[in-house]
């Protein structure tokens, strides 16, 4: 009976995906980021912030451009994923270390999706620049589980604040990374974090230069080009014929 009730759920929500798509994952994944600090405080919290990630991960590969055998892989990692953070949620220690894998494994795996789907597209529309935008979130969300993995196997290698999460003070930390904000309140300490660290602001910066100016270079607005009055008149004088004259007369 509740596995039923789940996969109906699932279904309807990958129906949703398949409807809204990167304008639906744009928004889980932004209102992930804003309740994370408001629940990961808890066992439970850590269960639903952990949930709402794998469902947006998951979409992710489903509206993506990913092979069938790898789809079933990716599907795979999703639910050992979501049963380790259900025994953890029981109290069962140890699995922090693999549960940060996996899902560095997963959102790589969703990110690969997500591109192989934006540059074999060839029309852009608004829902391509969503999924632009939400490629460019999950490379901060990739980023910050690197360094939560880099701070676990080497503590100290962040200068971070006392007090608070560390899942979302490093979160924030990428965050203000990609976007080359660097507040300095969080700064890494040991040479392997500060390039991990420089090379996220690379990539957020020729993310934003290549892939979303080609997307905005070649969106389509839906509006017909007018042309100027003087190349109108040039056309006219010279007897040319203007783009939609040649397609009328066709």
């Amino acid at each position: 009976m509740i596995v039923n009730s789940a996969m109906s759920i699932i279904n309807a929500y990958l129906r949703l995906v398949e409807r809204w798509r990167w304008s639906l994952l744009l928004t889980l994944l932004i209102a992930t980021f804003l309740l994370q600090p408001l629940w990961s405080h808890t066992r439970l919290g850590e269960l639903a912030n952990v949930t709402l990630y794998l469902l947006v991960f998951g979409g992710a590969v489903h509206a993506g451009r990913i092979g069938a055998t790898s789809a079933v892989g990716v599907i795979a990692l999703l639910s050992m994923a979501l049963a380790l953070q259900v025994l953890s949620t029981l109290g069962i220690a140890g699995l922090d270390g693999p549960l940060l894998g996996l899902m560095l494994v997963i959102v790589v795996s969703a990110l690969i999706a997500t591109f192989a789907e934006l540059v074999g597209s060839r029309e852009m529309t608004t829902d391509s620049l969503a999924g632009a935008i939400f490629g460019y979130f999950m490379i901060a969300t990739a980023w910050a589980l690197l360094y939560l993995r880099l701070e676990a196997w080497q503590a100290g290698s962040f200068r971070i604040p006392n007090g608070g999460d560390l899942d979302m003070q490093l979160l924030y930390f990428s965050l203000v990374t990609i976007t080359t904000v660097g507040y300095g309140d969080i700064t890494p300490a040991t040479p392997t974090a500060q390039v991990l660290s420089v090379l996220e602001a690379a990539i957020g910066t020729l993310y934003i230069a290549i892939l979303i100016g080609r997307i905005v270079g070649q969106f389509k607005f839906g509006e017909k080009r007018v042309e100027p009055e003087c190349e109108r008149s040039a056309m006219s004088f010279t007897g040319q014929r203007s783009p939609e004259e040649d397609k009328g007369a066709s």
